[in-house]
């Protein structure tokens, strides 16, 4: 029995009462999404190219630059500045001011000189708003959402797999396609075993072989994609150094011995990741669960627990 539908219906059953959690649920059940403006979309783009190196949490200064009012970004606002410069001031103790303004500006240049990529943009947009607000959620609605996330970073200047969902989710116009960075990967590989390479996830190829596996989970799960992301999200919210820093490739315990790597098994009876170890006394390679490896010793040197031996699963 695969167990990674449970381990994910367990997520959301653990953070729907968060507000995040929940108010994603009551919309994707009761609500209907709104036309995007151009105000809108340019808006998210901003936020889509700031939370590219810096986290968007509740406090943030992501959270907090977003929730100015009015917008300090607004479209408006930005066609009157006259310079990157300009720009980069509003943008003060941002990672990567600079490339922002310059990928703002030649975006804003792409869609709106003479209009005709947004006016493009536009039709996809209404097509997924009508798919959105059309009906129940489908799985096959991944297929238009998709779509659109791969024109948008195929057109926009900074804007990746990650960066197209992401705008396409803050304007509420998508179920299935979801942004994966590093928090969602590590909890992925700390619950469900997953060695996820983040250099995978920056090409449409290597992130879609990912994110096709963890919409499998969730149809399975009976879970949205979406609500999964801000449930894994908001567990993720600490670093994952204080979640668990023994599951670090390199890591190597008081007793001297090492982790190789996620074997992207899990243990049949404690139902949880298993990682290579190897014993820097004796080279002894076997797997343990990531919980017991700060105290483990070796089985073959140490007398430690017995352990499952490796056996090349995981390859």
């Amino acid at each position: 029995m695969n167990a990674e539908p449970e381990i994910v219906k367990a997520l959301v059953e653990r953070k729907k009462a968060v507000d995040s959690v929940a108010s994603l649920i009551l919309f994707n059940r009761n609500c209907k999404a709104d036309s995007p403006t151009k105000e809108a979309f340019w808006k998210y783009l901003v936020l889509s190219l700031l939370t590219t190196q810096q986290r968007s949490t509740k406090g943030s200064a992501v959270d907090l630059f977003e929730t100015q009012t009015p917008f300090p970004m607004e479209l408006q606002n930005y066609e009157s500045m006259r310079s990157d410069e300009e720009v980069c001031a509003c943008f003060k103790g941002f990672r990567f001011a600079k490339p922002v303004a310059r990928y703002l500006r030649i975006n804003h240049s792409r869609l709106f000189e003479k209009e005709i990529l947004w006016t493009r943009f536009q039709s996809s947009l209404a097509q997924l708003e009508q798919q959105r607000n059309g009906g129940p959620p489908d799985p096959s609605h991944k297929v238009l959402e998709r779509k659109v996330a791969r024109q948008l970073a195929g057109h926009l200047k900074g804007i990746g797999p990650k960066q197209s969902r992401n705008l396409l989710q803050w304007l509420g116009l998508t179920r299935y396609e979801t942004p994966l960075d590093s928090r969602v990967a590590g909890w992925l590989g700390d619950n469900l075993g997953w060695n996820i390479p983040l250099d995978s996830l920056i090409d449409h190829e290597g992130y879609e072989f990912w994110l096709d596996r963890l919409q499998s989970v969730c149809e399975a799960a009976g879970v949205l994609p979406t609500v999964f992301d801000a449930a894994a999200f908001e567990e993720g919210k600490a670093p994952r150094a204080q979640q668990n820093p023994a599951t670090r490739i390199g890591y190597v315990n008081k007793n001297g011995q090492v982790v190789v790597r996620n074997t992207d098994l899990r243990n049949p009876d404690k139902n949880r990741a298993l990682y290579m170890l190897g014993c820097s006394y004796c080279g002894q390679i076997y797997c343990a669960c990531g919980s017991d490896i700060a105290q483990h010793k070796c089985p073959k040197c140490q007398g430690g627990a017995p352990a499952r031996p490796y056996d090349g699963g995981g390859e």
